[in-house]
């Protein structure tokens, strides 16, 4: 439990320094600390790739249950946007348990009418590079998790396009 307190501190440290004038410009794509909450508005640049402006952006502190946790997004949003909420994750009933089963989530509800592929690159180290990793994409309507049994601190989405 200790350890998990330490991390949650270190996030709200790192979350003071970030902050942006919404809505951002659009552009290929942007960055995101662990401990965010944050909602995208997709712009076309052709008939089949966007750009994307941040619309809405909250640090998020808050553990979350890695299988219960369909209330972090309302029932009705913004249509023609995509929210995310990039944050820790834990299961069981014991404080051992949840220590031993942290995870990192990010968690979406695509609320636009297209199915997209985007790339994400992730830093496990502070101040380390960026390494590209898979994702199973989002799909219109559909709340996805993507998960990772490692500390990531920051998270990069670009690239969004409509699948084919």
């Amino acid at each position: 439990m200790k350890n998990i307190l330490l991390i949650l501190i270190l996030f709200t440290i790192n979350m003071i320094g970030y902050s942006q004038e919404l809505p951002t410009k659009p552009a290929n794509g942007y960055t995101f600390p662990i401990g965010s909450k944050f909602t995208i508005e997709l712009h076309p640049i052709d008939s089949t790739k966007f750009d994307y402006s941040i619309i809405k952006y909250e640090p998020f502190q808050e553990l979350v249950d890695t299988w219960e946790n369909d209330s972090i997004f309302k029932e009705n949003g913004q249509k023609g946007t995509i929210e995310f909420c990039f944050c820790l994750s834990t299961s069981g009933d014991s404080d051992e348990e949840k220590e031993k089963n942290m995870k990192i989530l990010l968690l979406m509800k695509n609320r636009t009418e297209h199915t997209l592929t985007y790339n994400s690159d992730i830093q496990t180290e502070v101040n380390g590079e960026f390494k590209e990793t898979s994702n199973a994409g989002t799909f219109p309507g559909a709340k996805g998790t993507e998960m990772w049994p490692y500390m990531i601190h920051q998270i990069g989405l670009n690239g969004f396009k409509k699948m084919k």
